[in-house]
């Protein structure tokens, strides 16, 4: 037993050195980092803002003379396992969205890493439902450059790292589940848009009054139906169909949006036990098939 405390307390001081190193390094680049005008001097991390599974975020305050600007330095945690699509995905993502208003600035990347640093976007504050709708049609109008969103690897991804964390089979929906792959055929029968596929409330925020969207890590192109299910699940308060109607206006289907929507929920099933979020929930894997099934 002390063998293993010790081995562990040794792996967690390696950790720890990794991370300082990381952030050490990225104030260190800081003539490097694309802020207009440059930063003079090197800036100081304030605080924590964040720190998951697989991420963390850290407020960097950056004086320049009499003013003090606000960016975010955000990296993978050492031994994390991507739950997202690929880190070139996501800065692609943000960048071609960025360059439409619609994403925050990437001052700063170090691929190797997976390490950024960007500019710092206030809370949202509440939001009206106009503007949640337009949102989504401003990125659904940007250009489907993207690779689309494979569910069907997805959902093979998050069952094979729930069952490494511990998680028995039964327990989760298997990725070859024939109306899985109905329902995914049936998605990708209409035409790609590029999605954000994560449009959850701390994922909104606001530069000066127009909303921005920030962690674009599952962005790709793919059903738009499936994009305003996933926005649906985390807005619980939202008219889920009327929203879904706004956006896509004559491109609405009732069924695709049925199939999107439970399809979604299994997904996201496998996806909480893969991050190690799952919790008693009254519904069973079981019973989310069988309502993906009714839709087909």
């Amino acid at each position: 037993m002390a063998e293993l405390e010790t081995t562990l307390s040794n792996s967690n001081t390696v950790l720890e050195t990794h991370t300082d190193t990381l952030q050490k390094h990225a104030l260190k680049q800081f003539k490097t980092w694309a802020t207009e005008p440059p930063l003079r001097s090197q800036p100081r991390m304030a605080k924590t803002l964040s720190h998951g599974s697989g991420h963390t975020a850290i407020l960097i305050i950056a004086s320049n003379g009499a003013n003090n600007r606000r960016y975010i330095l955000r990296y993978r945690n050492p031994q994390s396992t991507p739950l997202g699509l690929s880190f070139e995905q996501e800065i692609s993502g943000m960048q071609l969205a960025h360059a439409h208003g619609l994403a925050p600035q990437v001052v700063w990347l170090d691929r190797a890493q997976q390490s950024m640093v960007i500019e710092f976007l206030s809370e949202s504050g509440p939001v009206l439902y106009e503007e949640l709708a337009a949102l989504v049609r401003a990125i659904h109008r940007l250009p489907a450059e993207l690779p689309r969103l494979d569910l069907q690897r997805q959902f093979e991804h998050y069952w094979h790292i729930a069952l490494e964390q511990g998680n028995s089979a039964s327990a989760l929906i298997k990725p070859k589940e024939p109306t899985l792959q109905l329902a995914i055929k049936a998605l990708e029968s209409e035409p790609a848009v590029m999605c954000h596929n994560d449009l959850t409330p701390p994922n909104i925020r606001r530069r000066d009054n127009d909303l921005v969207a920030i962690d674009w890590e599952y962005a790709a192109t793919g059903s738009p139906h499936f994009d305003i299910a996933a926005l649906c699940a985390g807005w619980p308060d939202l008219n889920a169909e009327s929203l879904a109607l706004d956006v896509l206006g004559d491109r609405f289907s009732k069924r695709l949006f049925d199939i999107a929507t439970h399809l979604y929920a299994a997904l996201n099933w496998n996806w909480q036990r893969a991050a190690g979020e799952a919790h008693n929930s009254p519904q069973s894997s079981a019973l989310l098939l069988q309502r993906l099934g009714g839709c087909l």
